[in-house]
């Protein structure tokens, strides 16, 4: 009967396993799409910080760019995605180059 008992306790325990509930993971600039509609050429520096925020990554060796990254790790599946869009102004900090899609 005992072991019968601890048979049945495993199983259980191994059974439970698979219903751990496995939480999305989000990180960086998650930015509607109505606010990227928005987002144009001609644009300064501060319009586009206000519209979609500050930039995730500002590079000290190209100061003209700005780099928005988006990552997301959904638990149910474990797949991974990965966004990013790099935006580049002129001298006088005015937006002349929209790359990538977030």
């Amino acid at each position: 009967m005992q072991k019968l008992i601890i048979i049945v306790l495993a199983l259980l325990i191994v059974s439970l396993q698979a219903c751990v509930y496995r939480m999305d993971i989000a990180q960086g600039n998650r930015i509607d799409q109505d606010k990227l509609d928005q987002l144009k050429t001609g644009m300064t520096r501060s319009q586009v910080s206000l519209l979609i925020g500050e930039a995730a990554i500002n590079d000290i060796h190209h100061p003209n760019q700005a780099h928005y990254v988006y990552y997301l790790l959904k638990g149910e599946s474990n797949t991974s995605e990965l966004k990013t869009m790099i935006l580049t102004y002129d001298d006088n900090g005015v937006l002349t180059h929209i790359e990538g899609s977030l």
